[in-house]
């Protein structure tokens, strides 16, 4: 995780700004089950990796954090669609999609070529000195960040 996050950091906005995070991968031997392919609780690890690249490469973690301010996850749902197996090369791709109230909703997708593996929706909330921060402090907080979902028809990213 650390060189990925290396990258992003050097390549980090100065000020939070829309961006779509794109991290490759390859399934390792050490991420395989008995099955022969990548283990259900490994897309979890390679989503999470996405996102700290995308909190990272967006300016949104240096901004959050000089204010004190803790993004924490307060809901995760993957579906995983397709197989991946050992030394397969895929695309982590993440997006902020828009502000639930209290909650920021990311995106994550596992993508070889223009299959969808997996996906992953997950909901941040936002921790300050204060507390959990309001509706409206969420909203002036990622609205700079936001980008477009990613499109995607039965399973496949349309063109």
């Amino acid at each position: 995780m650390f060189p990925v996050l290396l990258r992003a950091r050097l390549r980090a906005a100065r000020a939070p700004t829309p961006v779509v995070s794109q991290v490759r991968q390859r399934v390792r031997l050490d991420q395989i089950d008995a099955n022969v392919h990548m283990n259900q609780a490994r897309y979890a690890d390679a989503f999470e990796l996405g996102r700290a690249h995308w909190m990272v490469r967006s300016g949104a973690w240096a901004a959050w954090r000089a204010q004190g301010i803790n993004p924490v996850v307060a809901n995760q749902r993957i579906e995983y669609r397709r197989e991946l197996r050992p030394w397969q090369r895929y695309l982590i791709d993440t997006r902020p999609l828009g502000v639930e109230g209290r909650l920021l909703h990311l995106q994550g997708h596992m993508l070889v070529g223009d299959r969808v593996h997996a996906r992953n929706d997950l909901r941040l909330i936002f921790v300050g000195p204060q507390g959990v921060l309001a509706p409206a402090e969420v909203e002036a907080l990622c609205t700079p960040v936001l980008t477009e979902a990613l499109t995607v028809e039965d399973w496949t990213v349309a063109a």
